[in-house]
């Protein structure tokens, strides 16, 4: 069985630059550090995330839940597999329901060969996985004794014999892979506040799976596209939106009017066709755009 090495830890690891904390301001998004089990992703002092390289045991939990895939120094783990099974050698930290979600769609995966008292972190990660597998009405997993062909492959890896039959690899991370995979379900969904907003279109501009869809025609917010980054609300000047948890996966869409702008002129989108301000003008208090 595989087992990961202090010194196998990689040199230099972070949050990456793509993370949505370093990209939005004011971004609430700590799904790494709410997953991570040994503490190494933290919040500091400037608001962004910093992964402390010698608590990092390389587990990728932050990998698989970060809606960008952003961790930069950490890869995903390279499992063996043979058919729709995972053999060992297996690692000695499970994986997180996230990646053998992957595991199942990509590769088609529905066993696990391992001994009943080498990891017991497996088989709770193999219940967590099927929770969400009955709830998605999708195949379930089981956890089988090692086959003759896996024990005899194990003796071939110790002679340095190629295991015939066995493959090796890894999966796509970040809670978009996951998304586009499984594209009946949501995860998270964007809920609005039509009494606060003023359509001002920062949430579907800063929205970079296009699960909010602002249009002249209508506002559509797709759960389904969704990773639950929380940027639209971080943007959102009114605060007339938030992102929850969620597994319903029906798109709303909220029709709009033509209305225009008494002070510019200009035609808007608007909740109804009496409104008289455009957004912009709305902001532009003691009438400055009137000037």
């Amino acid at each position: 069985m595989s087992v990961f090495l202090p010194d196998a830890r990689p040199d230099q690891i972070s949050a990456g630059r793509a993370c949505v904390r370093n990209t939005v301001k004011n971004s609430r998004c700590v799904a790494c550090a709410d997953v991570c089990p040994t503490g190494a992703v933290t919040l500091n002092a400037e608001g962004t995330m910093v992964i402390n390289p010698q608590a990092c045991i390389g587990c990728g939990y932050c990998l698989f839940n970060c809606p960008s895939g952003s961790p930069e120094g950490i890869a995903p783990a390279t499992r063996h597999y043979r058919g729709d099974r995972l053999v060992m050698p297996l690692s000695a930290v499970a994986p997180c329901p996230e990646e053998l979600l992957i595991w199942h769609s990509e590769f088609g995966i529905r066993f696990v060969e391992m001994d009943a008292d080498s990891a017991a972190g497996w088989f709770q990660a193999v219940a967590a996985l099927n929770v969400r597998l009955r709830h998605m009405q999708e195949p379930l997993w089981n956890i089988v004794p090692p086959s003759p062909q896996t024990l005899n492959g194990a003796r071939r890896r110790w002679l340095h014999l190629k295991n015939e039959g066995v493959s090796a690899g890894s999966v796509p991370v970040g809670r978009h892979a996951r998304r586009a995979r499984f594209t009946q379900f949501s995860e998270f969904r964007p809920v609005i506040a039509t009494e606060s907003c003023s359509l001002c279109g920062a949430c579907s501009r800063v929205c970079a799976e296009q699960a909010i869809r602002l249009d002249a025609q209508a506002l559509t917010l797709d759960p389904v596209k969704c990773t639950g980054c929380g940027n639209c609300e971080a943007v959102c000047f009114d605060a007339a939106l938030s992102v929850q948890e969620s597994s319903e996966g029906t798109s709303e869409v909220y029709p709009l009017e033509h209305a225009e702008c008494r002070v510019c002129h200009r035609q808007f989108p608007a909740w109804t066709a009496q409104e008289k301000a455009c957004p912009v003008c709305r902001r532009h208090a003691f009438g400055m755009r009137e000037a």
